[in-house]
């Protein structure tokens, strides 16, 4: 599976943990996983349903997702606080504590 950086907008195949990471999360129907570019070293946010549609990936976020710059938790100052939509709800979230906000 190919995907791009973001950051670097390199783009660079899954290798097998990650392959197997976004095949599980196809499987349990996740709308986020985070991989790691073997180039620049960052984070890459993606929707692993979005592997399965013809539509190029989305680099960029909806205007609820944007916030200007990374936000640390206000509970544990580690996490980063991160825009969640399940499809069911949408909060902002801390993956490091799990605090979370409307």
């Amino acid at each position: 599976m190919n995907v791009r950086c973001p950051h670097c907008q390199k783009i660079f195949e899954a290798n097998q943990q990650q392959e197997h990471l976004l095949t599980y999360a196809i499987g349990k129907g996740q709308r986020l996983v985070m991989l790691e570019c073997p180039e620049c070293y960052w984070d890459v946010p993606l929707n692993p349903g979005d592997l399965l549609s013809n539509e190029p990936q989305k680099d960029e976020a909806s205007e609820k997702e944007t916030i200007a710059g990374p936000v640390n938790c206000p509970k544990c100052a580690d996490g980063i606080m991160s825009y969640i939509n399940d499809g069911n709800e949408e909060f902002w979230g801390c993956g490091e504590c799990g605090y979370t906000r409307t």
